[in-house]
Parts: structure tokens; C-alpha cells; sequence
């Protein structure tokens, strides 16, 4: 899959075209994942469900560009930016459900889950070797309780913090340098 990680021409662009810009390569970082999660064998029992693992992963994603940009914004701006990415990602969350045979949640249940999720990985650290045991245990194990426990779904946790998260972080610190023009590594 094709990502874009940084601009064709160069021109002042605002901050919110920028923060949707980055929320689309996530959704493409999250497709790649989705579908690598397949070619290993989990098994996913619907589209939808394919669709709720996304969605987690786009709320990590927020959650780590959050902490990544930290210190290289000034707070305003930083909640302007992570806002236009949770609203993007929206966007794309219910764009996406909506082709799907299947129904999805409605914009205000998954508002509620941004915020929710939100609240939760603030109690967690994110330091300079990325984030702590705890953020990506978290994460592992929202991911598996919508994959579930049967006999193919197991390790989906271990997947996911082991090998899913590290490759995705890798690929959002790429876009951020990129996109956003901020030195993460």
C-alpha cells in the first residue's frame, strides 16, 4: 500500500488540512495491519469486526501522535490538531461502515468511545523508548476482546504488541516527520 509521507509541493498548509492528512495515512496504516492480522491466520468472523479493530487502532494512533507532539506544539495548537484528526477519523470510521451490508455505530457512540479511550490511556506513560508496558497492554487487549479467545485468536494481544503496534508507530513517526515537519525519533 502506497503511503504519502510528505508534501508534493511546498506551501504553508493549515493545520487542520495537515492533521487529516496524517488521519488518512493512519487509516491506511491501519488497513495494512487489518489485513496483515489475516495473512497470519487470525480470524476475523465478519467485515465489521475487521472495522472495530481499525477503529482501535486509529484511537492508539491518535492517542501516540498526541504524545509524540507534545512538546513541539503549543497546546492550542495541539488540541486543534489531535481534534481534526479524531474528527477525520470519524470521517473515515462511518465512510467506510456505511459500506458495509452491516450496520455500524452511530457518530456519537464512537465520539464517546474516542473520549473514553482517551481518558484511559492518560493514565498511562509514553516515554522516550515509546509507550510503556501498560499503554501497549491496553491497547493489546481491546484489540482481543474484539477478535475474541477462541483457538485462532489466542495471541492476538501478543500480536498486537509486539509486532502491529511497533510497525504502525514506525510508520506514524515517518508521517509525522514528514507531514507535520516534527523530528520524533
Amino acid at each position: 500500500m502506497r503511503v504519502v509521507h510528505k508534501w508534493h509541493k511546498s506551501s504553508d498548509r493549515e493545520l487542520t488540512q495537515i492533521a487529516e492528512s496524517l488521519a488518512y495515512n493512519c487509516w491506511k496504516f491501519t488497513l495494512t495491519s487489518v489485513r496483515g492480522l489475516q495473512d497470519e491466520k487470525f480470524y476475523f468472523s465478519s467485515k465489521s469486526q475487521g472495522m472495530e479493530v481499525m477503529t482501535e487502532m486509529l484511537i492508539f494512533l491518535m492517542q501516540v501522535t498526541d504524545r509524540l507532539i507534545y512538546e513541539a506544539m503549543e497546546p492550542e495548537h495541539r488540541v486543534q490538531f489531535i481534534g481534526a484528526m479524531a474528527y477525520r477519523f470519524l470521517d473515515l470510521v462511518l465512510d467506510n461502515y456505511s459500506d458495509l451490508s452491516e450496520e455500524g455505530p452511530e457518530r456519537t457512540d464512537l465520539v464517546g468511545l474516542i473520549n473514553e479511550r482517551s481518558a484511559d490511556y492518560a493514565e498511562f506513560s509514553y516515554g522516550d523508548d515509546g509507550p510503556s508496558y501498560h499503554f501497549l497492554r491496553y491497547f493489546g487487549e481491546k484489540v482481543g476482546a474484539i477478535m475474541g479467545d477462541d483457538q485462532d485468536n489466542k495471541w492476538v494481544i501478543d500480536q498486537m504488541m509486539e509486532v502491529e503496534a511497533p510497525d504502525v508507530i514506525a510508520s506514524l513517526k515517518k508521517s509525522i516527520g514528514g507531514i507535520v515537519g516534527i523530528n520524533v525519533d
